[in-house]
């Protein structure tokens, strides 16, 4: 019997390393003939054939076994087209359709889905803390199934359960995730999704960040921006976007007549300029000179204040705060229960929270998402809490010294941290730091002690670089820190990794 959403019967299946054979095993589920291609030829043959043989799928790194014979090959967005298995796709005249699409296809056949409320978060930054505070909002009504970047969870009434660690946010592994969640016997009424460049289709409300900036992918034959709008036109009918006041112009024109159009704002050029925004979130300060969020709709005609939690740089979270309000205005959460979300948040763990430790003062600015920019404001905003002398943190009785810890676990983890940025920014910041832990292998020829003198780059004199101290991980760099450190000090955290 033919599939529903998936008219085809044979499906080559690129990209193993990036959700490829959970794709193509979810598709073999539903009786379709899929074949997992290894397009970066990686992948180990004894591997292979385990999989082959649990699964009972061919997978193959040979270019020679994609032929015409196969009615569509699914590839992921950011495939450089240069890559030979998908020159072949183009020569045999295969057409395509992308991870996110499948994945999309598969999830609104799932029966178990239809009758459950489905939110996808997509991107640059602010994705997983939007999911997080979205999703203990709508658990005071809704029984929630979360996954971010950070695990996945199950919420109820303001409290979660861990339901597994960290698994990749590609939209190829939500199928998935959606069965070990079912398959354990979670019930969830809404189920949030972080998702990497772009939505799948099968949203009923997708929330966009923020669009910028734009960076390129598949080679530089798309920018991020074009991946994620592409899957907004094809979505289902119906579907809310909830998007960023400052990409409106790009992505409105996307925006189909059945589908409906939420625009929030964190109180940047829309208010000056007043335009008819739906929701503004002003993050300032209160008459206490605590901080506070005025939030206002007119799409609902509401207006209130929640006071702020200190320990963590509400000002990093504007953005987030702003997306998680909209879209749970749209979801109908009372407005007590925001107002005691966002009154009671403290942060998200590697997204700018700042707690003690052994008399240490440490900011964790360590997650997926990192970039050399929110890695420069983690030092700013240390800097002028704790060494700015009119900052009312400043104390003078303490001689505090400034240890970053910086680089990445993986390059794979997004687009990595570019080692010359990274220097860029020490050198930038050298006055104010007097020890530094650079953070993966492709940080040690930062290190101008660093033995395989060959790979070392071309460096300024900075004594900085001289006393560095190499990590393997986020962890290693952090033990390291407070082994360097004494009471009082201040730790920055902002390594590129998976948490």
């Amino acid at each position: 019997m033919p599939h529903s959403e998936i008219p085809w019967e044979k499906i080559a299946v690129f990209d193993v390393n990036h959700g490829g054979l959970s794709i193509a095993k979810q598709l073999a589920k539903h009786g379709i003939a899929a074949t997992a291609f290894d397009v970066y030829q990686k992948m180990p043959p004894e591997k292979m054939k385990e999989f082959a043989d649990e699964s009972n799928i061919s997978v193959t790194a040979d270019v020679s076994d994609l032929t015409e014979d196969f009615d569509i090959v699914c590839l992921p967005v950011h495939l450089n087209p240069d890559n030979e298995f998908y020159k072949k796709a183009i020569e045999l005249g295969l057409p395509t359709v992308s991870h996110h699409e499948i994945a999309g296809r598969l999830l609104r056949s799932d029966p178990r889905i239809a009758d459950r409320y489905l939110v996808e978060i997509t991107g640059v930054r602010g994705k997983t803390s939007t999911a997080v505070l979205l999703a203990q909002m709508l658990s005071y009504k809704n029984r929630v199934l979360l996954h971010t970047s950070e695990g996945m969870t199950f919420w109820d009434s303001g409290s979660f359960e861990r339901i597994e660690p960290g698994i990749s946010i590609t939209p190829a592994y939500i199928p998935d995730l959606a069965d070990i969640a079912f398959e354990r016997k979670y019930t969830p009424d809404t189920l949030i999704f972080e998702v990497s460049l772009g939505f799948t289709g099968a949203q009923d409300i997708g929330i966009l960040t923020e669009a910028q900036p734009d960076y390129m992918i598949a080679g530089g034959a798309l920018t991020s921006t074009d991946a994620k709008t592409k899957m907004i036109s094809r979505s289902k009918e119906g579907s809310i976007f909830v998007i960023n006041y400052d990409d409106l112009e790009t992505i409105e024109n996307y925006i189909r007549e059945d589908q409906d159009l939420v625009v929030f704002d964190d109180y940047g050029t829309a208010v000056e300029e007043k335009t008819p925004t739906d929701v503004y979130v002003n993050i300032t300060t209160g008459t206490d000179e605590e901080p506070v969020a005025d939030v206002e709709s007119s799409r609902t005609g509401i207006f209130f204040r929640a006071p702020l939690s200190p320990g963590y740089d509400v000002n990093s979270y504007r953005t987030a705060m702003a997306a998680a309000v909209a879209a749970a205005l749209e979801l109908d959460v009372p407005e007590s229960q925001i107002i005691e979300v966002i009154s009671g948040f403290e942060g998200v763990k590697g997204r700018m929270r700042e707690y003690e430790e052994n008399g240490r003062q440490i900011l964790d600015n360590s997650n997926s998402g990192l970039t050399i920019e929110t890695a420069e404001t983690a030092i700013k905003y240390m800097l002028e809490k704790y060494t700015d002398k009119k900052s009312p943190e400043y104390d003078s009785s303490l001689s505090r010294d400034v240890i970053l810890i910086i680089g990445e676990e993986e390059k794979t983890v997004c687009e990595g941290l570019e080692p010359h940025d990274v220097e860029e920014l020490i050198v930038n910041y050298k006055d104010e730091i007097q020890n530094l832990i650079l953070v993966g292998e492709r940080m040690k020829p930062l290190q101008k002690n660093n033995a395989d003198q060959e790979e070392a780059l071309e460096q300024t004199e900075d004594e900085i670089f001289n006393k560095a101290i190499c990590a393997g991980s986020f962890k290693e760099g952090l033990q390291k820190a407070v082994e360097i450190s004494k009471e009082g000090d201040i730790i920055i955290a902002a390594v590129k990794c998976f948490r």
